[in-house]
């Protein structure tokens, strides 16, 4: 990947594996734009008093220069759902699909990450076009402590998992190289340096 990434965040899992480990700022460290969908800061922070709820939304707020939330018409059906008590599983993913397609359409050049932790998203991969890679939260972190941007990817884990957070899947890796190497590319260009 030579063009400029965009990190976008496809569910609530990712913010609240970070959240929990007291660790969304490692989110900033490639230098990347990050897009959340509407539908999941609704997600995320609906519930007044759950773990991480607001602290996520004082993150958001405190880097309002790289971190937007992106309006989507999969997010106004989530607020209908929301008020007619029916459910919202699944809105996030598809939220971020809308938000890519939009991307994609109005930036022919334009390149992305979807953070993901859900498996989910591996299904659906048919849908997503050779301009988006998808990284889970896992291998992200194995990237930033490779390059010096994080001590310790089982500390942030170790974090989450002892605030009831299931890491497992984060521990081993997704093995998508493209995304890797992509986002190794973005920090080596930010950074200066190889790793």
């Amino acid at each position: 990947m030579t063009a400029p990434l965009r990190l976008i965040v496809t569910d609530t899992s990712p913010l609240l594996t970070l959240v929990l480990a007291d660790s969304l700022d490692v989110l900033l460290r490639p230098g990347l734009p990050i897009r959340i969908p509407d539908a999941v800061y609704i997600e995320a922070t609906r519930v007044r008093g759950a773990p991480g709820a607001e602290q996520i939304v004082e993150w958001i707020n405190a880097n309002l220069d790289a971190v937007q939330i992106v309006p989507t018409d999969i997010g106004i059906d989530q607020q209908r759902r929301l008020a007619e008590g029916r459910s919202i599983r699944g809105l996030g993913e598809q939220a971020a699909l809308e938000t890519l397609d939009r991307l994609l359409k109005s930036d022919p050049t334009a390149q992305a990450l979807l953070l993901f932790e859900d498996s989910d998203v591996r299904k659906r991969r048919a849908v997503v076009e050779e301009r988006v890679s998808l990284i889970s939260t896992g291998d992200f972190l194995r990237e930033l402590e490779a390059a010096r941007l994080i001590q310790s990817v089982d500390f942030i884990l170790d974090q989450a998992a002892a605030r009831g957070r299931n890491v497992e899947r984060q521990r081993r890796g997704a093995a998508d190289g493209d995304a890797r190497e992509g986002l190794r590319e973005q920090i080596a260009r930010r950074t200066g340096s190889s790793f």
